[in-house]
Protein backbone atom coordinates (compact mmCIF):
# COMPACT_ATOMS: atom_id res chain seq x y z
CA UNK A 1 0.00 0.00 0.00
CA UNK A 2 1.21 3.30 -1.34
CA UNK A 3 0.56 6.42 1.02
CA UNK A 4 1.11 9.92 -0.81
CA UNK A 5 1.14 12.99 1.47
CA UNK A 6 -1.31 15.99 0.23
CA UNK A 7 1.73 17.78 -0.81
CA UNK A 8 2.97 14.07 -2.96
CA UNK A 9 -0.39 14.39 -4.44
CA UNK A 10 -0.26 18.18 -5.16
CA UNK A 11 2.84 17.25 -7.24
CA UNK A 12 1.82 14.09 -9.08
CA UNK A 13 -1.12 16.30 -10.02
CA UNK A 14 0.62 19.17 -11.08
CA UNK A 15 2.99 16.90 -13.18
CA UNK A 16 0.09 15.59 -14.73
CA UNK A 17 -1.57 18.85 -15.54
CA UNK A 18 2.28 19.76 -17.38
CA UNK A 19 2.43 16.49 -19.23
CA UNK A 20 -1.36 16.64 -20.79
CA UNK A 21 -0.29 20.48 -21.79
CA UNK A 22 -3.43 21.77 -19.80
CA UNK A 23 -1.06 24.28 -17.99
CA UNK A 24 -0.12 25.66 -21.10
CA UNK A 25 -3.60 26.01 -22.35
CA UNK A 26 -4.79 27.73 -19.05
CA UNK A 27 -1.73 30.21 -19.61
CA UNK A 28 -2.42 30.57 -22.84
CA UNK A 29 -5.36 31.49 -22.15
CA UNK A 30 -5.21 33.39 -19.12
CA UNK A 31 -2.40 35.54 -20.58
CA UNK A 32 -4.52 36.30 -23.52
CA UNK A 33 -7.54 37.35 -21.28
CA UNK A 34 -5.12 39.43 -19.42
CA UNK A 35 -4.01 41.36 -22.56
CA UNK A 36 -7.89 41.76 -23.85
CA UNK A 37 -8.91 45.51 -24.00
CA UNK A 38 -12.26 45.10 -23.82
CA UNK A 39 -12.59 42.04 -20.79
CA UNK A 40 -15.96 40.40 -20.63
CA UNK A 41 -17.91 40.89 -17.84
CA UNK A 42 -17.98 36.91 -17.44
CA UNK A 43 -14.60 35.75 -17.37
CA UNK A 44 -15.42 32.06 -17.51
CA UNK A 45 -17.10 32.42 -20.72
CA UNK A 46 -14.47 33.21 -22.17
CA UNK A 47 -12.06 31.05 -20.88
CA UNK A 48 -14.51 28.43 -21.88
CA UNK A 49 -14.63 29.98 -25.18
CA UNK A 50 -11.10 29.48 -25.94
CA UNK A 51 -10.81 26.48 -24.54
CA UNK A 52 -13.47 25.03 -26.74
CA UNK A 53 -16.26 24.53 -24.72
CA UNK A 54 -19.77 24.17 -25.26
CA UNK A 55 -21.94 26.61 -23.21
CA UNK A 56 -23.41 25.76 -19.65
CA UNK A 57 -20.93 23.32 -18.69
CA UNK A 58 -17.83 24.13 -16.30
CA UNK A 59 -14.55 25.22 -17.47
CA UNK A 60 -13.64 21.40 -17.61
CA UNK A 61 -15.80 21.18 -20.33
CA UNK A 62 -13.26 22.20 -22.95
CA UNK A 63 -11.28 20.69 -25.68
CA UNK A 64 -13.33 17.90 -27.23
CA UNK A 65 -15.84 18.03 -24.43
CA UNK A 66 -14.16 15.60 -21.99
CA UNK A 67 -15.09 16.55 -18.61
CA UNK A 68 -13.92 12.64 -17.32
CA UNK A 69 -10.87 13.10 -14.72
CA UNK A 70 -9.52 9.64 -16.10
CA UNK A 71 -7.67 10.32 -18.85
CA UNK A 72 -5.11 8.86 -20.53
CA UNK A 73 -2.29 10.52 -22.20
CA UNK A 74 -1.66 8.67 -25.67
CA UNK A 75 -0.69 11.96 -27.60
CA UNK A 76 2.91 13.95 -27.21
CA UNK A 77 1.01 16.98 -28.34
CA UNK A 78 1.18 18.61 -25.47
CA UNK A 79 -3.03 18.99 -25.61
CA UNK A 80 -6.04 17.36 -23.58
CA UNK A 81 -6.90 14.25 -24.13
CA UNK A 82 -10.05 11.62 -24.44
CA UNK A 83 -11.96 9.64 -21.91
CA UNK A 84 -9.45 5.73 -21.63
CA UNK A 85 -12.91 4.25 -21.03
CA UNK A 86 -13.80 4.34 -24.74
CA UNK A 87 -11.02 3.29 -26.65
CA UNK A 88 -8.31 4.56 -28.98
CA UNK A 89 -10.20 6.00 -31.34
CA UNK A 90 -12.01 8.81 -29.13
CA UNK A 91 -8.75 9.31 -27.38
CA UNK A 92 -6.88 10.29 -30.68
CA UNK A 93 -9.78 12.17 -32.20
CA UNK A 94 -9.87 14.19 -28.71
CA UNK A 95 -6.37 14.77 -28.99
CA UNK A 96 -5.97 15.78 -32.47
CA UNK A 97 -8.87 18.76 -31.50
CA UNK A 98 -7.12 19.73 -28.75
CA UNK A 99 -3.38 19.85 -30.43
CA UNK A 100 -5.79 21.71 -33.27
CA UNK A 101 -7.21 23.72 -30.95
CA UNK A 102 -4.33 25.11 -29.11
CA UNK A 103 -2.74 25.27 -32.62
CA UNK A 104 -5.25 28.10 -33.74
CA UNK A 105 -5.23 29.58 -30.42
CA UNK A 106 -1.41 29.89 -30.50
CA UNK A 107 -1.99 31.61 -34.17
CA UNK A 108 -4.20 33.94 -32.85
CA UNK A 109 -2.02 34.67 -30.01
CA UNK A 110 0.45 35.34 -32.36
CA UNK A 111 -1.58 37.24 -35.20
CA UNK A 112 -2.81 39.39 -31.75
CA UNK A 113 0.55 40.15 -31.07
CA UNK A 114 1.63 41.18 -34.38
CA UNK A 115 -1.21 43.97 -34.18
CA UNK A 116 0.05 44.85 -31.49
CA UNK A 117 3.22 45.83 -32.36
CA UNK A 118 1.43 47.68 -35.60
CA UNK A 119 -0.32 49.14 -33.16
CA UNK A 120 2.52 50.56 -31.25
CA UNK A 121 4.22 51.49 -34.32
CA UNK A 122 1.24 53.70 -35.59
CA UNK A 123 0.96 55.21 -32.11
CA UNK A 124 4.65 56.21 -32.53
CA UNK A 125 4.61 57.41 -36.12
CA UNK A 126 1.00 59.50 -34.46
CA UNK A 127 2.97 61.05 -31.72
CA UNK A 128 6.13 61.93 -34.25
CA UNK A 129 3.27 63.28 -36.72
CA UNK A 130 1.88 65.44 -33.71
CA UNK A 131 5.39 66.82 -33.16
CA UNK A 132 6.17 67.85 -36.46
CA UNK A 133 2.63 69.50 -36.94
CA UNK A 134 3.11 71.08 -33.59
CA UNK A 135 6.64 71.86 -34.93
CA UNK A 136 4.81 73.27 -37.71
CA UNK A 137 2.37 75.57 -36.24
CA UNK A 138 4.60 77.44 -33.67
CA UNK A 139 7.08 78.07 -37.74
CA UNK A 140 3.28 79.52 -38.41
CA UNK A 141 2.58 81.02 -35.65
CA UNK A 142 6.49 83.01 -35.74
CA UNK A 143 6.06 83.60 -39.65
CA UNK A 144 2.81 85.50 -39.10
CA UNK A 145 4.34 87.10 -36.40
CA UNK A 146 7.15 88.44 -38.58
CA UNK A 147 4.96 89.26 -41.23
CA UNK A 148 2.73 91.47 -38.78
CA UNK A 149 5.61 93.37 -37.49
CA UNK A 150 6.88 94.04 -41.36
CA UNK A 151 3.54 94.99 -42.28
CA UNK A 152 3.42 97.72 -39.16
CA UNK A 153 6.99 98.48 -40.06
CA UNK A 154 5.36 99.00 -43.69
CA UNK A 155 2.55 101.39 -42.46
CA UNK A 156 4.92 103.33 -40.42
CA UNK A 157 7.01 103.96 -43.48
CA UNK A 158 4.03 104.87 -45.51
CA UNK A 159 3.13 107.13 -42.74
CA UNK A 160 6.41 108.63 -42.54
CA UNK A 161 6.45 109.10 -46.41
CA UNK A 162 2.98 110.77 -46.44
CA UNK A 163 3.98 112.85 -43.60
CA UNK A 164 7.13 114.14 -45.57
CA UNK A 165 5.32 114.69 -48.61
CA UNK A 166 2.78 116.88 -46.72
CA UNK A 167 5.39 118.64 -45.01
CA UNK A 168 6.96 119.28 -48.79
CA UNK A 169 3.75 120.20 -49.89
CA UNK A 170 3.00 122.87 -47.03
CA UNK A 171 6.65 123.99 -47.25
CA UNK A 172 5.86 125.01 -51.35
CA UNK A 173 2.44 126.10 -50.93
CA UNK A 174 3.80 128.59 -48.21
CA UNK A 175 6.59 129.78 -50.45
CA UNK A 176 4.73 130.62 -53.19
Amino acid sequence: MSYHTPDSKKEDFRRYLERSGAIDSLTSVLVGLFEETDRPLESTEYIKKYLGGEGGGGVGAGAGGNTNSNTNTKSGSGGATGSSGTGNGTTTTSSNNSAAHLASQQHIHQENEKLRKENREYKQQVKELNKTIETLRANLKHSREEAKKARQQQQQQQQQQQQQMQQQQQQQSSQS
